[in-house]
């Protein structure tokens, strides 16, 4: 069997305990790195004391480019790999920051998986999530829908579902963050949003008032949270 485990956001208390439970039955945990020369994963940083000392660790480089070739290559490799982890008898693993469904670079390696091997995937908690429990920051509400955008598909898409929906998560928003937080401030939204870095995490930074702050400030991991119906 091969797991995909979401392991939320960044707090190991948070790591749910069918997570848990599956992490210390691992034979193969393989663990991503953003960078080819590094072992270190943020995702088995988060985990790293629920693995069974028996467990093998294999840290891969999962590229975060947008070089479909490359990317194509690394995953069928790692791919390949995994199936032949599971071919042979072992219960493999992949940790992923987040929920796995949502925004994960899991969800690469599902699609190669899914018709080959046998999947479960466990459910993590999302970054949005944890910030609106943590701020006391209701997401949606009634009859309204919950908006979930990534900020790079543009400023003038996102005006346009920022105009005409009440409940909004923003992701990846470090790329264009100033012109994001000038959009807001142009819709008079700078009372109903919150900006948050590094959701639970030591250096976790929160940011009620948006007008103060610029892309300079925040982390790459940064969520903004808006609900018209919500005024902080």
């Amino acid at each position: 069997m091969f797991y995909g485990i979401g392991v939320g956001i960044g707090n190991s208390q948070t790591v749910t305990k069918k997570a848990i439970d599956v992490l210390d039955e691992l034979d193969i945990l393989y663990v991503p790195t953003a960078k080819k020369a590094e072992n270190f994963s943020s995702a088995h940083s988060i985990v790293k004391d629920y693995i069974n000392k028996r467990t093998i660790i294999k840290a891969r480089h999962f590229p975060m480019n947008y070089n479909s070739e490359e990317l194509q290559k690394a995953w069928n490799e790692i791919a390949s790999e995994i199936i032949r982890d599971v071919s042979e008898g072992n219960k493999v693993g992949f940790v992923t920051i987040g929920d796995p469904m949502v925004y994960s670079t899991y969800i690469y390696l599902l699609r190669i998986l899914k018709d080959k091997i046998k999947v479960t995937t466990i459910p993590g908690i999302a970054s949005f999530l944890d910030i609106a429990c943590n701020n006391n920051f209701p997401l949606v509400e009634g009859e309204d829908p919950l908006i979930i955008l990534p900020a790079t598909m543009g400023i003038e898409k996102l005006r346009n579902y920022i105009k005409n929906e009440n409940s909004i998560v923003l992701m990846k928003v470090y790329n264009n963050f100033d012109e994001v937080i000038k959009m807001l401030i142009e819709e008079n939204l700078e009372n109903h949003s919150i900006v948050v870095s590094n959701s639970s995490k030591n250096e976790e930074v929160i940011y009620e008032n948006i007008k103060d702050i610029k892309k300079s400030d925040v982390s790459y991991f940064t969520t903004i949270l808006i609900n018209k119906r919500w005024e902080i």
